[in-house]
């Protein structure tokens, strides 16, 4: 609304006083004229120039203060935005830090990975020369068994000797003495007897050692065998322990992640609130203003009412109204237009900038989500590698298991057969007229347990009692050494040939 100058306001003033006492001098020379009607009171305001300037003041103190409010909302709604690129910014470079961190522990989890293979290898150099080892300790007990084995070929020699020279002197006895031939007869049984008992015995004894070296190294070699099951085992559950450590670590990094974006989202929204109810509060204050100015123009128009009403008579204090009416009308007029084109200012410029913030929060969430894309396929494509770096280790762990498997079998069937042929051998007692050359082959049938089922002569070497000695070696053998593995046992060791030839 226009505001007017003290001075002008009081010649207003005291032009409406003069026209008041006109209009009552008339009036009193009027009823003076005329002598029948009683005389009236005429009621008249009286304008105080103090409070029309107080009035105009309040109105432009109204009006500062309104502009002030207006300046003072737009510095908090700038201030809120600032405040909120702050934390855009923040957020942004929490992001970074976050990749960043994520690409070091992916980096980390490489480095172990190798770490880890390079232990692998070193217990694969390790696990080699153990069954280096263990080679090196089978040569050495084969050397034994065989020295046991040439030993005990020189005691029959001997025996055999013996036997002849004992021979030799029974016939010389039997030509010298006819008469003792009998008892002759029966004191060579007796020592042959006695003779079989001790060689019997000495290999019994010889078989007893070389099961009891056998079963030293076998023990050995499971608690080797059992030492590195266990390292294996430490290792894995070590291993197992630090993935558990780094998954606990990854998801309180997520949950930290979780918790600043919750508190970003609730400062957020404060921030949103605190805007809206400043946007409330400024309605208010103008709706309240506007009833105020409402009151004021209707106190207003009452005045001008009245005044009109007052100077109906008086064409010139008529016109006069009329042209301060009408000026007043083209001010207010004026004062609306500039007030609504100010308004109109504010809302586009209040449009602008919240287009220019919907725009820039689009671009941000756009660059966000391409970022977080990209942050989600390098990790996927880490994990993807990571787990074709597993499935191969996995493919070749495999293929090497099963080559040691097929080694292990190959070499526990050696083992097994270099026993069960030492302990037939030990068990077979030769005839004495066995020729040289001859070859008698057994089909043996076993149990689970090693005892033999039944023993069959499928090759025969034409002397029957080279055969039935054969056989019963199988039979007096018995248990005999089996595979702990069902499988191997069911395809080799359920139902073998074994043959038999002197050497």
């Amino acid at each position: 609304m226009r505001n007017f100058k003290p001075s002008f306001v009081l010649a207003v003033a005291l032009h409406i006083l003069i026209v008041l006492l006109f209009s009552i001098s008339f009036l009193t020379d009027s009823d003076d004229a005329q002598t029948a009607p009683p005389a009236e009171i005429i009621e008249a305001t009286v304008l105080d120039g103090a409070a029309i300037d107080a009035e105009a003041e309040r109105l432009k103190q109204n009006e500062e203060n309104k502009r002030q409010a207006e300046v003072e909302r737009q510095q908090h709604l700038e201030d809120a935005r600032r405040a909120e690129e702050q934390a855009l910014q923040q957020a942004k470079k929490q992001r970074v830090l976050e990749e960043q961190k994520a690409l070091e522990a992916a980096e980390k989890r490489k480095q172990e990975a190798l770490a880890e293979q390079k232990r692998q290898e070193s217990l694969e150099a390790k696990r080699r020369e153990e069954e280096k080892k263990l080679e090196e300790a089978k040569e050495r007990r084969a050397l034994e068994e065989k020295k046991a084995k040439e030993v005990a070929e020189k005691q029959k020699q001997a025996e055999l000797e013996k036997q002849k020279e004992l021979a030799e002197k029974q016939k010389q006895a039997e030509l010298e003495r006819h008469k003792e031939a009998e008892k002759q007869k029966q004191l060579e049984k007796q020592k042959q007897q006695e003779a079989e008992r001790e060689a019997k015995l000495k290999e019994q004894k010889l078989a007893e050692e070389a099961k009891l070296k056998q079963q030293e190294a076998e023990a050995k070699k499971l608690e080797q065998e059992k030492k590195l099951q266990d390292q294996k085992a430490q290792e894995q559950k070590k291993l197992q322990q630090q993935k558990a450590e780094e998954a606990k670590r990854e998801e309180q990094a997520q949950q930290a992640k979780a918790e600043k974006e919750r508190q970003l989202a609730e400062e957020k929204a404060r921030a949103e609130k605190e805007k809206q109810a400043a946007l409330a509060a400024e309605k208010a204050k103008q709706v309240a203003e506007a009833e105020a100015k409402a009151k004021v123009e209707k106190a207003e128009k009452d005045r001008q009412a009245k005044l009109a009403a007052e100077k109906a008579e008086k064409e010139r204090l008529a016109a006069e109204a009329e042209a301060k009416a009408k000026a007043e009308a083209e001010a207010k007029a004026k004062a609306e237009k500039a007030e609504k084109e100010r308004q109109a200012r504010l809302a586009a410029e209040a449009a602008a900038k919240a287009k220019a913030e919907q725009e820039r929060q689009a671009a941000e969430a756009a660059a966000k989500a391409k970022a977080e894309q990209e942050r989600q396929a390098a990790i996927a494509a880490a994990e993807r590698a990571e787990k074709e770096r597993q499935a191969a280790e996995a493919a070749a762990a495999a293929a090497k298991a099963e080559q040691e498997r097929l080694a292990a079998a190959a070499a526990e069937e050696a083992r097994l057969n270099g026993l069960i042929k030492s302990k037939t051998e030990s068990a077979w007692i030769r005839p004495m007229g066995a020729a040289q050359g001859l070859k008698c082959t057994i089909q043996v049938k076993l149990l689970p347990s090693g005892d033999v089922m039944d023993a069959v002569v499928v090759g025969s070497s034409g002397d029957p009692i080279f055969d039935r000695s054969a056989e019963n070696a199988v039979r007096k053998a018995s248990p005999l050494p089996v595979p702990q593995d069902k499988i191997l046992f069911n395809q080799k060791y359920r139902v073998f040939n074994l043959s038999f030839k002197p050497e």
